[in-house]
């Protein structure tokens, strides 16, 4: 069963410099990013304590109304021979948008679905807890981006 995944996060930083960098190269505002090929790169994602590699693919910027959106998908990164928990990590399919708010803010989105691994006894599984980790998985990828956005017009603007 396909599972829901959104988080919002409000930014303090210059509407338009944050524009300007979500626009630009990825690799600014995504954490770590290692570019391996057009629209892709791989960065570490999961809770504070336990983060393991993903291969990001990004789409191009579009915007609806006054925010910004790129698709963005991530499927795990899983080095030969690797049999431990990271072949349970799920594939993510979202959109990360910056959506621009009156009085000059802005707030980051991230709207995804993904399929917990393992069957039926999986979707239980993350029924109960993994749900949770998803859910701080994404809330820290935001918060390591709004980071990123907040430095970004310093590198926009020179």
């Amino acid at each position: 069963m396909s599972r829901s995944v959104r988080s919002f996060l409000p930014l303090d930083v210059d509407p338009d410099a944050a524009v300007a960098a979500f626009r630009g190269d990825p690799q600014v505002w995504l954490p770590d990013a290692r570019h391996i090929g057009p629209e892709r790169y791989v960065i570490d994602v999961g809770p504070a304590a336990w983060t393991r590699p993903v291969t990001v693919t990004l789409g191009g910027p579009w915007q609806v109304g006054r925010t910004w959106w790129r698709t963005c998908c991530w499927e795990p990164t899983i080095p030969d021979g690797d049999t431990t928990v990271s072949r349970l990590l799920p594939r993510l399919d979202a959109e990360l948008g910056l959506a621009l708010r009156p009085a000059g803010r802005a707030t980051l989105v991230l709207d995804g679905r993904y399929d917990p691994p393992g069957g039926r006894f999986g979707d239980a599984i993350d029924a109960v807890a993994l749900t949770r980790v998803a859910s701080a998985t994404v809330e820290r990828l935001l918060r390591e981006i709004t980071q990123r956005l907040r430095a970004a017009p310093v590198a926009v603007r020179s």
